[in-house]
């Protein structure tokens, strides 16, 4: 009975040894399932983490390094001093809502004259992603264009860090039409409207203009009588070439467009003002500085061609030593000279426009 028992004993005691085994193992197991889930976890919330400073860096670097283009496009001043009361305004209108947020459009007058008056759509640079209505650069250009005879209707617009090229040019397009229905509410002349841009400014004017005419849509041209772009990128495919020193031009770029041109070449070119071109394309001047390391030169140039190729209306400038932003840091004649000659071209335009009115 004793070696019975003894056997039964030792069998029960191994038994539970291996059930407290098991459950040890057992516990072991999810122990570490649950550490890989963490540190899954922590993975999977790092990498965005990660990436998202790596992008805040790569940004803060990109900004430093063009320091002194952001310094100039903020707080400089065209070489033409107007007197400060040449201005009135600004007077701040509410062109939209979207996302949950107002989209403004600030109106600035001539202090003498009389309305109605010819009113410039002015879109502000900053590649897409910066730059507002308000800053204190484009006021001096406001000024100059107010002492000149010109309203000014100038907009904000969404960023391309968050949003699409094609949703900033939906912006633009409403501003357009906001102008265009509510100009004599505004004190403004709805048949002598001139778009003008700096930059990325400039890009979306361009934009407007060549694709709207292209596609014969007189509606949204009406009352437009010319486009003038600064230093504007026609063809963004320009900004990809190895002549382009800006690292931020690229960046920004890439960030509007969402993809490399070598991905998908084809959304370049569809957002390009040069794709657009058509012989129905309203008078348009063109302004570069030969010495420009953002946007290069050649853009304007290969537009300035193609307009003459298809029989539009167009004058180019280009100046010797200005670069990107040129008319904010460059005192001399040649610079006041395209200032003058750019007011001169809107003026002729509107002319124009004027005596085919009055001759229908």
């Amino acid at each position: 009975m004793s070696h019975r028992y003894t056997c039964i004993g030792v069998s029960n005691y191994s038994f539970n040894n291996g059930i407290i085994a098991l459950r040890e193992k057992v516990c072991l197991n999810a122990i570490k399932a649950r550490i890989i889930r963490i540190l899954k976890l922590l993975f999977l919330v790092s990498v965005p983490i990660v990436a998202i400073w790596n992008l805040f860096i790569a940004l803060v670097l990109i900004l430093f390094a063009n320091f002194k283009n952001i310094k100039k496009n903020l707080f400089g001043k065209l070489p033409l001093d107007v007197p400060k009361k040449s201005s009135v305004g600004p007077y701040t209108k509410i062109y939209k809502r979207e996302d949950k947020k107002l989209y403004k459009i600030d109106i600035y007058y001539p202090a003498t004259g009389q309305a109605p008056f010819p009113v410039v759509i002015f879109a502000h640079g900053g590649g897409w992603i910066s730059g507002f209505r308000n800053q204190p650069n484009n006021i001096s250009w406001y000024r100059f264009l107010n002492y000149h005879g010109f309203a000014v209707a100038t907009m904000d617009y969404r960023y391309g860090y968050r949003y699409h090229i094609r949703d900033i040019m939906k912006d633009y397009s409403d501003a357009v039409s906001y102008i265009q229905q509510n100009a004599k509410r505004f004190g403004l002349n709805p048949d002598q409207v001139i778009l003008m841009g700096l930059s990325a400014g400039g890009h979306l004017s361009l934009l407007y203009a060549t694709y709207f005419s292209k596609m014969d849509q007189k509606e949204k041209l009406r009352g437009i009588n010319a486009v003038v772009a600064w230093y504007s990128p026609a063809d963004l495919l320009d900004i990809w070439d190895m002549e382009v020193a800006s690292l931020f031009a690229r960046f920004s770029t890439l960030t509007v467009v969402k993809e490399f041109p070598k991905k998908n070449r084809r959304s370049y070119e569809y957002f390009s003002p040069i794709s657009w071109v058509s012989n129905r394309m309203i008078p348009t001047m063109l302004v570069h500085g030969l010495q420009d390391t953002i946007v290069p030169a050649k853009s304007s140039v290969k537009m300035f061609k193609k307009l003459r190729e298809h029989g539009v209306q167009s004058k180019l400038k280009l100046h010797p030593t200005g670069g990107h932003c040129f008319e904010f840091e460059l005192k001399d004649n040649f610079t006041k000279k395209i200032l003058l000659q750019t007011v001169k071209f809107m003026k002729e335009h509107l002319c124009e426009n004027v005596c085919l009115n009055e001759n229908a």
